[in-house]
């Protein structure tokens, strides 16, 4: 397939594998799935793997291939040589509005945690190590603590604080950066303020490491670290309220559509290049008005987007956009 540089629509009808090449695409940048946990259950029913690959025009790596198999997992090719998730990730920055996007304001903080990563991972440099450090001393201290070892568990302590704080810091320096896209995608798209509030993981008005002491006891009993920012949140509030309590369903899918938005926005500049937007089925729970407005916003964004669509006359195609039709897995080119 030959994409265009700007708008790609995806036709065909359903169950043709117009939701199948997005999820190749997002694999081609993430090394797993946004339909399952397992990259494997992607696999096609008696197959022993799949192969994505890709060239990336004029980005810093010229060609990317992931391969996942049911005996070997996971394996990573950048330019010929054996690569890492993280070096995947850097290469393909990729992103993806979906039907389960609307975990992002009524799911767990586990969700809003991963998207703010995801974007802290491409703009502040500092993360990834911290990050790293961070889960490599939280699993050493869980893990002496479900052994009731608290000597060994609170010896882990220091590298837990100094690690948590850069990942806090990187954290809440992106969400200072995010607000203002955020605000204007909102106000686009719902004519409605959306603000942001980053939670820690531990109590207001308290520092990380006098927190962590604190919960000694609680971490002890449940044998498990109770504060940190492995336990971080981010607010969504829309007109002062909190979003997950007072949106409809459309106006949830717009509130994530911001959020994305603002957070490509963020991205896209720190990296001087367009993100990938994968969006699957943009008319859902859309009228039409909202769905021209979120069709705008797109199209005027910093992305090369991939658009799947029942009804693609709905979309308005620009004359620099690309028409693509899927039936039975094959794909070609209409416009």
């Amino acid at each position: 397939m030959e994409p265009g540089p700007e708008l790609n629509v995806i036709a065909g009808l359903n169950a043709s594998g117009k939701t199948s090449l997005l999820e190749a695409l997002f694999v081609l940048g993430r090394g797993t799935s946004f339909r399952s946990s397992k990259v494997d259950a992607a696999i096609r029913f008696g197959a022993e793997q799949f192969t994505v690959f890709g060239s990336l025009g004029q980005r810093e790596a010229g060609r990317v291939g992931v391969a996942v198999s049911r005996s070997n997992g996971l394996s990573i090719r950048i330019d010929g040589r054996s690569g890492t998730r993280a070096e995947l990730v850097s290469s393909v920055p990729v992103q993806v509005l979906e039907p389960a996007s609307h975990e992002l304001i009524s799911g767990p903080p586990a969700v809003r945690r991963q998207f703010l990563d995801w974007s802290v991972f491409h703009v502040e440099q500092l993360f990834l190590e911290a990050w790293q450090q961070y889960r490599r001393a939280l699993q050493q201290r869980n893990a002496a603590l479900k052994q009731h070892s608290s000597d060994a568990a609170w010896a882990w302590d220091g590298t837990l604080i100094s690690a948590g704080l850069v990942v806090d810091q990187c954290r809440q320096q992106l969400v200072r950066r995010l607000l203002d896209p955020v605000q204007r995608a909102g106000l686009a798209l719902l004519d409605a303020e959306i603000d942001l509030r980053y939670r820690p993981g531990w109590a207001e008005g308290s520092d990380f490491a006098t927190a962590l002491v604190a919960a000694r006891d609680r971490d002890q009993q449940m044998s498990s670290t109770t504060v940190g920012p492995h336990r971080a949140d981010l607010v969504v509030t829309v007109l002062e309220r909190r979003a997950r309590d007072s949106v409809s369903r459309g106006q949830e899918k717009l509130v994530v559509a911001a959020l994305t938005l603002g957070q490509i926005e963020v991205v896209s500049e720190a990296l001087g290049q367009p993100v990938i937007l994968l969006v699957d089925e943009p008319g859902a729970d859309l009228d039409r008005n909202h769905l021209r407005k979120l069709l705008s916003a797109i199209i005027t964004a910093p992305v090369q987007a991939f658009l799947t669509s029942l009804e693609p006359d709905l979309l308005a195609i620009p004359p620099s956009g690309r028409l693509f039709h899927v039936e039975q897995g094959t794909v070609r080119p209409l416009l």
